[in-house]
């Protein structure tokens, strides 16, 4: 599912990513696990919570990087609609 990610928190594991934005991509794997395409990185998420509004999902999650750097972080995504 492609869009618009917004970063709204993280803890001290992910804090790079803080305030980050722009298009993403966010593709199913298992259960509550997801990669997340975004600043032309991959990362991995395990869904903790979530919210829909009309506008955009709001996700927490647990997050990791190629290079094992792992934290928490809060996101809204707008899913877009084109194909």
């Amino acid at each position: 599912m492609k869009g618009y990610l917004k970063v709204v928190g993280t803890n001290k594991g992910c804090e790079r990513l803080m305030d980050a934005s722009g298009a993403s991509e966010l593709v199913y794997k298992y259960h509550k696990n997801y990669e997340l395409k975004f600043n032309n990185e991959s990362f991995l998420l395990e869904i903790l919570d979530f919210l829909i509004t009309d506008e955009f999902i709001e996700f927490s999650a647990w997050i990791g990087d190629k290079n094992l750097e792992y934290g928490k972080i809060a996101f809204q995504f707008e899913p877009n609609n084109e194909s």
